[in-house]
């Protein structure tokens, strides 16, 4: 026997503000598209482009960070420490699996002069400016 259900029309908003408020609330890990996304922040500095990415529970042997012109890209895994058949899930929100993040930088960097650390889930990269991105004043005769 099939259950009837009431007609909402409102259920197509109604679903997007809640898939947003749980965006806001969990912004460790964010599904998109079916893929994981860890959240970043990017920062400008005079000399240097700070990124820092949320990768908790991600050693950093599951990392990769790869540098191409103006574009720094995060990629990983999430493994699952131990699957066990004999388990039934009543409620599994833990989310596995690969993740990759393609940040736009503000000005080309110089591949060579990059420094990684991972610290407490956070995923620090720093980029050294390129010398030829630099801005140059003119002078105003």
């Amino acid at each position: 026997m099939k259950k009837i259900v009431k007609f909402d029309p409102f259920y197509p908003l109604r679903n997007e503000f809640e898939k947003s408020f749980f965006d806001f609330f969990n912004p460790v890990l964010r599904t998109k598209e079916g893929y994981i996304e860890p959240a970043v922040d990017v920062v400008e500095q005079d000399e240097n482009i700070v990124v820092k990415a949320q990768v908790p529970g991600i050693p950093k042997e599951n990392i990769v960070i790869e540098v191409n012109g103006d574009q720094l890209t995060i990629k990983g895994e999430h493994r699952q420490e131990k699957e066990e058949k004999k388990e039934n899930f009543y409620r599994q929100e833990i989310q596995y699996g690969s993740f990759y993040r393609i940040i736009d930088l503000p000005s080309e960097v110089e591949k060579n002069n990059a420094a990684a650390s991972l610290k407490n889930g956070v995923l620090e990269v720093t980029l050294k400016k390129s010398k030829v991105a630099s801005p140059k004043k003119i002078e105003i005769k």
